[in-house]
């Protein structure tokens, strides 16, 4: 999910994170215009010290209260730390960034993202110059979904007959095997992500196979993930079902699989429709920039529940904005039973 953008600079640019979060219904737009004030205390701090960063999120000159924000930490391919808040009445949300994952003259880069879209990014200096600094001030303008999510004690749905936890993927790209992860500890029985990495295996085509590296960066389609059949037949020798079904449009397809009690796995465009077509050995697939996977476990009149693998929470699209994005490819779901 990394840019190499510079810090300090105005750009226009286009996981939340924290359980415990709910994702309300009835926003306005799919997305909104922002902008943002990223106050950070160093750039330049020793290994093992905390980064303090404040996010001010204002649309038109407003704030905007209960936005999620998240931040993640790169050295490498790896993230070595994260965070993630909520903003407040005033669109202010607190972070801070550990450091003890980094090397004293290594370089980090720390993604911001903001209402589950990537906002911008800069580069971290690890030193040993102490664990305060000149304090930085980023201004930025960009697009970011319009979705709020609030605090909530609760996750159940009205329309849920499986109960499923919350989840962070482990690796920049495994969102589809924490989804699995997901849907079978829902089942009763937890298959790890890291289980799946030979039984899948891997293909350019993702309806055959893993596409890509799986520590790779989110958002490209060379290093990219994999599709509903491989999963399929992966969750077969882990004695479970996997139905591969593309809905097309008909969201019944899907309530029918969540009121038969089985959590169900969507591909979803997180940033709209971003498609490309490949072909190997005369066949034809899609690929879609920013793709998603996310496993829907409840619905109401107003629209779906979800277990986010990418920002380890829950949240809730509305109807029209989860069909607007589940549709790009096709409605492709796999749900899961035993």
């Amino acid at each position: 999910m990394r840019r190499a953008l510079p810090f300090a600079v105005v750009v226009s640019v286009l996981l939340a994170m924290g359980a415990g979060f709910v994702r309300t219904p009835g926003a306005a737009a799919a997305t909104r215009d922002v902008h943002v004030w990223i106050e950070v205390s160093t750039i330049r701090p020793s290994v093992g010290c905390t980064i303090d960063i404040s996010i001010e999120v204002r649309e038109s000159g407003g704030p905007v209260a209960q936005s999620a924000v998240s931040l993640a930490l790169f050295l490498d391919d790896d993230v070595i730390g994260s965070d993630s808040a909520v903003t407040d009445s005033d669109g202010i949300a607190y972070l801070g960034i550990d450091t003890s994952g980094a090397y004293v003259g290594g370089k980090s880069w720390l993604d911001v993202n903001v209402a589950d879209t990537y906002l911008t990014g800069f580069t971290v200096y690890n030193t040993d110059e102490g664990c305060s600094g000149d304090l930085q001030l980023m201004e930025v303008e960009g697009t970011v979904s319009s979705a709020t999510v609030s605090a909530t004690s609760t996750v159940q749905a009205p329309n849920a007959s499986v109960w499923v936890p919350t989840l962070v993927q482990q690796r920049n790209l495994s969102c589809e095997y924490a989804a699995l992860q997901i849907a079978t500890a829902g089942l009763g029985n937890p298959i790890s992500e890291y289980s799946f990495d030979d039984v899948v295996g891997w293909s350019p085509n993702p309806h055959w196979g893993y596409r890509g590296n799986i520590t790779g960066w989110w958002g490209n389609t060379t290093d990219y993930g994999v599709y509903a059949e491989p999963l399929s037949w992966a969750l077969a020798q882990f004695g479970f079902n996997g139905d591969v079904f593309y809905a097309g449009g008909d969201s019944n397809q899907l309530t029918s699989r969540i009121d038969a009690g089985q959590p169900t796995l969507v591909w979803l465009a997180m940033a709209g429709d971003q498609r490309s077509w490949e072909e190997l050995d005369g066949v034809t697939y899609t690929l879609l920039s920013k793709m998603h996977v996310m496993v829907v476990y409840g619905y109401d009149g107003n629209g779906v529940y979800l277990s986010d693998p990418g920002s380890g929470s829950y949240l809730y699209y509305g109807w029209s904005t989860f069909m607007s994005m589940w549709n790009v490819l096709d409605g492709m779901g796999l749900s899961v039973s035993v």
